[in-house]
């Protein structure tokens, strides 16, 4: 069900950018350099992003390959729960989540490529993109029942490893600073030791839909 739900999701995100750019497609060709100059071979670009598992942080190295083609690697940190976690309040404020074992975080390396299409068939600085490729992931987590600080003593790690494909749009501001916004889908099974957030619930997948926004210095 879970499934089918991500990929109407992302088949519905297609359709949209599909239409959007549709909009200003034009006959005439955009020369490259007019937005993003061919002379920069490499770039990066920090940002943030909102997943399944709440919001992380980004920071992006890209170096080209062919005109409208770059080799991505992304460093992104963010923390991980079961979907199934349920978050209460008791009357001094103080958060319960039951049934709550580890705190888990990850740190995945995505690498892989990402190609703007439709490229010379679009009017304007709006250009939309695809992207994929592998991304190993470091799980770590640590006990609940510590303290936030106090729980790293304990702490332990797994890893993952899986692949993501995404689209999304550019908006390129000057010849050195641009903004985008991406719509990804990572599986990464954890393949390392077992992951628990809730107990007894392991935790087989650390992947879901990204919702990523990025600042890019070009």
């Amino acid at each position: 069900m879970q499934f089918k739900i991500m990929r109407v999701f992302i088949v519905s995100v297609m359709l949209v950018l599909f239409q959007f750019t549709s909009a200003f497609a034009q006959v005439k060709p955009v020369n490259k350099t007019d937005i993003n100059p061919a002379a920069s071979n490499n770039n990066w670009a920090i940002g943030m992003f909102y997943s399944d598992n709440g919001f992380g942080l980004s920071g992006t190295f890209s170096s080209r390959l062919a005109r409208t083609t770059d080799l991505n690697f992304k460093l992104s940190i963010s923390g991980v729960t079961d979907n199934s976690e349920v978050e209460y309040y008791d009357y001094y404020g103080n958060s319960i989540i039951r049934g709550k074992e580890n705190r888990v975080f990850m740190s995945t390396l995505s690498i892989g490529l990402k190609h703007n299409i439709f490229f010379d068939d679009i009017e304007g600085n709006f250009k939309p993109l695809i992207k994929g490729g592998i991304a190993p992931t470091l799980i770590f987590f640590s006990p609940y029942s510590k303290t936030f600080f106090d729980s790293f003593k304990y702490a332990q790690t797994s890893y993952g490893l899986g692949v993501y494909g995404g689209v999304g749009i550019e908006y390129y501001e000057s010849k050195s600073i641009g903004l985008g916004i991406t719509f990804e889908y990572y599986y990464i099974p954890v393949l390392g030791p077992d992951v628990y957030s809730l107990k007894d619930k392991k935790i087989t997948n650390v992947g879901g839909v990204q919702i990523g926004f990025t600042f890019m210095f070009l």
